[in-house]
């Protein structure tokens, strides 16, 4: 009898190349790399960029000994301060370089969590074929795609709050974004996430570019990203990339099943800052492998033989991609 033999190559071997945007956050930058190693293998990339722009000499101290700890880092230190023209120049130039690659995206106040980077190679893997679906995006709440992915569970918890918060964009919406930490800190808003059942993936027409996964598909569109200001005003790459996606009339995938943090929007981090502490941020973040979100609750979490033939049933749902 015949047999059917999937050659597809599986996805820990796909070795995307990362690029981190980094500038003034030297205390995101810090978090962003310690997350990066607590949770995931370096190794597994094939190279990651560092695109330093205009950082002052602690940051760029702190850049280099990430370097010196993992021998595929490169550094590429630029000005003027500003995403135009230096980092979207620079953007161009690896995007370009990379166009056979699986990139990766990443700003510096971007907190990874555990099995992220096997939750967007897996469903990259799913969604390769398709030529109008070329970017994966985790999970991020705070993010316009956050809002809107988890509005159900935001009314089903939080109906009372969320009625009261300004109805302004994501943005420059500084309330959102305290309301958001104090959830994700102090009342377990994960836990309550992952305890809800939920579609595995959402399509939208647009993307939070905070942190996301793309190949050639998106990059022929894309490139050459203009370096010069639309209309007097200065573009990012975000606003590139959903250009790209709706004149060619392609959608991005978010997974519900994994959850990055964005620390906060240009316009809302002071107003955070006055209120969210980093040092809590911190610790929250560092202690993940303690979390029961991270745990039995995840697709790629270690089988829990002792489990209920209850979570034993929630669990073989929630593992469907281990066929990959």
């Amino acid at each position: 009898m015949a047999r059917i033999i999937d050659i597809t190559p599986p996805s820990r071997e796909v070795k995307p190349v990362l690029v981190i945007l980094t500038s003034h956050r030297m205390d995101c930058f810090l978090l962003c790399v310690k997350c990066l190693e607590l949770y995931t293998d370096i190794n597994r990339f094939k190279k990651i960029y560092v695109l330093a722009n205009d950082v002052g000499d602690d940051h760029a101290v702190i850049i280099k000994a990430f370097q010196k700890r993992h021998k595929n880092v490169i550094d590429i230190h630029m000005t003027p301060r500003g995403m135009v023209p230096a980092v979207l120049a620079m953007q161009n130039f690896i995007l370009t370089r990379h166009l056979d690659d699986v990139v990766i995206k990443m700003d510096e106040d971007v907190f990874v969590t555990p099995h992220w980077l096997d939750h967007m190679l897996a469903t990259y893997k799913i969604h390769k074929k398709y030529d109008k679906i070329p970017l994966v995006s985790c999970l991020m709440p705070v993010s316009r795609t956050g809002r809107r992915c988890m509005a159900r569970l935001l009314r089903r918890h939080y109906s009372k709050e969320i009625a009261r918060l300004p109805d302004t964009p994501v943005e420059k919406n500084a309330v959102y974004h305290r309301f958001i930490w104090e959830k994700v800190l102090f009342d377990g808003l994960i836990e309550k996430h992952f305890s809800l059942d939920r579609p595995k993936h959402y399509y939208l027409k647009y993307a939070s570019a905070n942190c996301v996964l793309f190949d050639h598909r998106l990059m022929r569109a894309l490139l050459p990203m203009p370096l010069k200001s639309l209309g007097g005003a200065c573009c990012e790459d975000e606003f590139h990339i959903n250009a790209a996606l709706m004149a060619n009339d392609m959608k991005a995938v978010i997974i519900s099943g994994a959850v990055v943090h964005h620390f906060a929007h240009s316009k809302a981090e002071e107003y955070l800052r006055g209120h969210i502490c980093l040092d809590d941020v911190w610790w929250h973040m560092t202690c993940l492998d303690d979390s029961p979100a991270y745990r039995e609750s995840h697709a790629y979490a270690p089988l829990k033989l002792n489990a209920s033939k209850r979570e034993l049933y929630k669990l073989m749902r929630e593992r469907e991609l281990r066929v990959l």
